[in-house]
């Protein structure tokens, strides 16, 4: 167990993560989730005729989702073979986010968002053995104008690595 997060920490921190997962806006889906927050403000739960966008608790819907996506296929070349970051995704929990819309558009119905990371950094609780991971989100729509940039911190338990 050691050995693989070892392996891991050495080949995975600061790579790319190899593809990109494309997202369409829907606005039955921004109103939707603006609603189950009860966000009030036609902003975001208006027609899309006055030109509604998504409220920023919107990402989780999007980038969580997305980085699973990209994570599954993750893979790192392991004494000449492909070997998977994760080799159970049930053992996957997902640890936290911290979201910056610093020079962002915002996302409004009909967007293509385009959604791309990178593993920044990789350590091991030594403690519990699980293996945590801390990836760089870029989301960019269909103009290649920044949606939103998220940090996602992901842990692994012991025997999901």
């Amino acid at each position: 167990m050691k050995s693989n997060a070892e392996f891991l920490i050495k080949n995975v921190k600061g790579v790319e993560i190899p593809g990109t997962v494309k997202v369409t806006i829907r606005y039955k889906s921004l109103v939707s989730f603006a609603k189950v927050y009860g966000i009030t403000d036609p902003k975001y739960i208006g027609s899309e005729e006055d030109g509604v966008v998504a409220c920023h608790a919107f990402a989780n819907h999007f980038t969580i989702k997305a980085v699973y996506k990209l994570l599954i296929g993750f893979q790192v070349d392991q004494d000449g073979e492909p070997r998977a970051i994760m080799l159970d995704p049930g053992k996957l929990l997902h640890t936290g986010n911290i979201y910056n819309w610093e020079g962002c558009v915002d996302v409004k119905p009909g967007d293509k968002l385009f959604i791309t990371g990178s593993c920044e950094d990789v350590w091991l609780n030594e403690t519990n053995m699980m293996l945590f991971y801390k990836f760089l989100v870029n989301v960019k729509n269909q103009n290649e104008e920044p949606v939103c940039r998220v940090v996602i911190t992901a842990g692994v338990r012991k025997g999901g690595y």
